[in-house]
């Protein structure tokens, strides 16, 4: 049965509640360790510091958990109480647990420091929490002279990790959205996770809980606070609240103190300590004090002459239909604010809407504003609704800017991989667009034809592709917008690519990659597809590092703004990238953030994409994962998109034959690649791309052992490079390789081999690179060449660590244990092929620990103590614990003195 720390220690879910926190590993760690210091005597002064709810009486109860487990004394108690610090004799091992420090009075910090002096002559472990911004400068001074003299250990706690964040709230879809919005703080991420639930958690009690604390004259200062939303001026604060300045400022040092509140920038303004806490105080007023309150912050601002976009939130919260000149500012306040947050600007034309007559110009101007906030921030869009009632009439509304809703909505079409539709909005909107003369007519004329460019280059028209992207980069260029021209570059430079022009491809890209870098964030927003199209080039052109930074920076603007119908495009691309440059972990996070986007609504193709490359990632990254998962995965990309035309499915399938090749099962998988590119010419794919699959088709042929089969492919991808880039030479390189080892012709081979990593070197394909390195050590380890074997392998290991790649790491390793030990490893230490976790786990499974308990030890989960211990097994040729601990024996009585082990 569990002991309570097991419990403490790992969070789990019943019936959808969460029953603990995860615990601060590290602190945690050590703080066991100085309980086992204890039993011989020593005794320790720890302090925890850290933000409100970040987990500091979490961590104490484990740790009083583990204290009784060890059948020592403790005692605890807390600075809220009043009591102050308990007297301790010390004759005992005790443990002595103090929370909430910093609400110690003056009378008790004597006793507090004659704790942490005791502690330095008997077996008494005191462990001190404090929230670090409420601590008076008299606790603060009596800690920070324990500190000085070594007295004192301090510990400051950080935020949870998105695992240790999946542990508390369980999996779900929006996991990696609420861990960024609460910061990783326990505390706020439950509240997060419970906002639309009714019942009350011990989060809220929390909350609750300080609110109480507060006076009348707090509380007002500290609602009318949530209601502003933003911080303002102090006078401005006073008015809403109905106090005077004087009152207000001094309410606002009792909300710093109790550190609800703090000072933001050098102005005298306050914001609460987090958002979460704002939302909460806001939910707590009554809905007549709230309209009431929200009305008084529109006169305040209306009266300071506030720009509409300030205005427009207490409006649409409190709307009054006696004043119709607000409507116009809702309206004009989202057209301002349609790239910044959608989201508001929805929630604006929404509460317009309500109250504007069916029919009236304005309506109208709403209907199509509100429809483009929807499709930017990812929703469901009626598009039919749009082309033929709402926008034939708004659009001869003089001044409406509607052309640019049916850019939007062409664009969201097309990047869901709805061709079909995003070619009617085109024809549609470009035959809408005749006549007009609004300023924003020739933008959306610049997204029309750069997104006729993009499904030509769907369809392999490189000519077509060709032309609408020059006919969009001359109009953008006409009218100074920078963005549009940058997104039909950068399909004039894959037009160049599917002509296998790789020079005129890399100077397009090169200017479309200066358009964005010299356009601001402010302004960047307006056209997010541009940054996504200029990455994704700067991908297909193999220009790696580029495309992750354009891809990172599209990212963080979309996931600041709320544009959530381009991010899981970004999220895709960027996670391709991540994987192709051996960035396997932050690979494997992007794409679940991707997927977590696309559950409820994304297209087959999309999701099917997400799962192919998810199916990759998990490949390169474990090792023991078996081959029937990572084909059950790779089989449901590919149910996704059964239904959709070949030219959309190609690449998916395709990924899925590679990594059948990969698991054993070569003919499957090449039956499904050809099916996919429709046979040996793969017309249904760009000839830059076809070098890498032709290279995968020669592996499977190999491992048919068809020799004759894998040189017919490998000719075949020496004619899909000519003219290409270097980085896709690599894989002709590597097939040639591969196919001269297994000719026995190992002079050959290995000339390839360094060819095809002088080909991948320096160009971000560090996988790439690793599996070239780690193959050609094996042709060299077959053909006796152990000392050049030892070379590659060694270069290959450290890099096959760097990627996060077990499954390489584990392949080098079977290679290096076939060499024969050189002068420097000979009679050195036979555990020299584990990685340090690996002997970590090893030693204590020698002193004959379960998997169990070794993983509550290191805080790891036991099917990951398993996995580990599989991989010892083989590298060290046991089969069993008890071979384990005699062979971890016989390297502690080898091992030379002063030799590290």
């Amino acid at each position: 049965m569990p002991s309570p720390a097991d419990r403490l220690v790992r969070t789990r879910r019943k019936s959808g509640r969460t029953t603990g926190h995860p615990l601060p590993r590290t602190e945690f760690a050590a703080l066991r360790r100085q309980l086992d210091d204890l039993h011989t005597g020593t005794g320790a002064a720890v302090a925890l510091a850290g933000e409100p709810g970040i987990g500091k009486t979490t961590l104490i109860s484990a740790l009083a958990a583990q204290g009784r487990a060890h059948t020592l004394t403790v005692v605890a108690a807390s600075g809220r109480t009043g009591t102050g610090p308990p007297v301790v004799v010390g004759a005992e091992p005790t443990l002595v647990l103090l929370d909430d420090v910093h609400l110690l009075d003056t009378a008790h910090r004597d006793q507090m420091q004659l704790l942490i002096e005791l502690t330095t002559t008997a077996p008494v472990l005191l462990v001190l929490a404090y929230r670090d911004r409420q601590l008076s400068r008299g606790a603060a001074a009596v800690l920070s002279r324990a500190a000085a003299r070594g007295q004192l250990t301090q510990h400051r706690l950080g935020p949870l990790d998105l695992g240790q964040t999946r542990e508390l709230l369980g999996d779900r879809p929006d996991l990696t959205r609420l861990h960024a919005e609460g910061d990783g703080n326990p505390l706020y991420l439950q509240l997060l996770a419970a906002a639309d639930a009714q019942a009350m958690t011990d989060a809220h009690l929390i909350l609750l809980g300080e609110l109480a604390e507060l006076a009348d004259r707090e509380l007002r200062v500290a609602q009318a606070a949530a209601v502003l939303r933003t911080p303002g001026p102090v006078e401005l604060l006073a008015a809403v609240a109905g106090l005077d300045v004087t009152e207000t400022l001094s309410a606002l040092d009792t909300l710093t103190e109790l550190d609800l509140m703090r000072p933001v920038q050098l102005l005298p303004r306050f914001a609460f300590r987090h958002d979460v806490v704002r939302r909460f105080v806001y939910a707590q007023i009554g809905p007549s004090q709230r309209l009431a309150a929200h009305r008084r912050v529109e006169t305040e601002l209306l009266a300071r002459g506030a720009p509409v976009t300030q205005r427009a939130h207490h409006i649409a919260r409190a709307l009054d239909t006696g004043r119709p000149e607000q409507l116009p500012v809702l309206i004009d306040a989202a057209r301002s604010t349609m790239h910044d947050a959608p989201a508001d600007a929805l929630e604006w034309l929404e509460a317009a809407l309500q109250v504007l007559p069916e029919g009236d110009d304005r309506w109208y101007e709403a209907q199509v504003l509100a429809l483009r906030a929807q499709l930017l921030r990812g929703g469901r869009c009626d598009v039919q609704q749009l082309v033929h009632t709402f926008l034939p009439r708004a659009i001869r509304i003089p001044g409406g800017d509607f052309s640019s809703t049916m850019a939007v909505a062409v664009r969201v079409r097309r990047i869901q991989g709805r061709h079909a539709e995003a070619s009617v909005l085109i024809r549609e909107g470009l035959a809408a667009l005749r006549g007009t003369t609004h300023p924003s007519t020739p933008s959306t004329a610049v997204a029309m034809h750069t997104e006729l460019a993009a499904l030509a280059l769907d369809r392999l028209d490189q000519e077509a592709a060709r032309l609408n992207a020059r006919e969009a980069a001359t109009i953008a260029r006409q009218h100074g917008d920078r963005l549009g021209e940058a997104a039909a570059v950068a399909q004039m430079a894959m037009a160049h690519l599917l002509a296998a022009d790789s020079d005129a491809a890399d100077r397009a890209a090169d200017v479309a990659a200066d358009l964005v870098d010299t356009t601001p964030d402010s302004s960047v927003v307006t056209n997010l597809p541009a940054l996504y199209l200029v990455g994704a080039t700067e991908d297909a052109l193999h220009r790696f590092t580029e495309a992750q930074r354009h891809l990172s920076r599209g990212a963080e603007e979309a996931r600041r703004t709320g544009q959530r119908f381009i991010l899981p495009a970004i999220l895709t691309s960027l996670g391709a990238v991540e994987l192709q440059r051996g960035l396997l972990d932050r690979a494997g996070r992007t794409l679940e953030e991707a997927a977590e986007l696309l559950e409820p609504e994304g297209t087959s193709t999309a999701r099917a994409s997400v799962a192919a490359l998810l199916a990759l990632v998990r490949y390169w990254q474990d090792s023991d994962r078996e081959a029937a998962a990572m084909i059950a995965l790779g089989d449901q990309a590919l149910a996704l998109i059964r239904d959709q035309g070949p030219a959309e499915d190609a690449i998916v399938p395709c990924l899925l034959a590679d990594l059948l090749i990969k698991v054993a099962e070569p003919e499957r998988g090449r039956r499904l690649m050809l099916d996919a590119l429709g046979g040996p010419e793969m017309p249904r794919i760009a000839p830059p791309n076809r070098s890498r699959w032709y290279e995968a088709l020669s592996m499977a042929a190999l491992r048919m052992g068809d020799k004759r089969d894998a040189s017919r492919w490998v000719d075949l991808a020496e004619a899909s490079v000519r003219n290409l880039s270097v980085s896709r030479q690599g894989f002709l390189m590597r097939a040639r390789m591969r196919l001269y080892a297994a000719r026995g012709e190992t002079s050959p081979a290995l000339a390839d081999a360094e060819q095809a990593v002088e080909c991948f070197a320096g160009r971000g394909l560090d996988l790439d690179l690793c599996r070239t390195m780690a193959a050609a050590g094996t042709v060299l380890v077959d053909a006796g060449r152990t000392d050049d074997a030892r070379a590659w392998l060694g270069r290959a290991a450290a890099l096959a660590e760097q990627c996060g790649s077990a499954r390489l790491v584990d392949r080098v390793r079977r290679q290096q244990s076939r060499l024969a030990p050189d002068a420097s490893t000979r009679g050195g230490d036979p555990l020299a092929v584990l990685t340090e976790r690996e002997r970590q786990i090893a030693d204590l499974v020698s002193r004959g620990m379960t998997s169990v308990e070794v993983a509550h030890g290191l805080f790891l989960s036991v099917r990951t103590v398993d996995t580990h211990l599989g991989r010892i097994y083989r590298k060290l040729g046991v089969s069993n614990r008890a071979s384990l601990a005699r062979t971890m024996l016989r390297s502690h009585t080898t091992t030379p003195a002063g030799e590290p082990r």
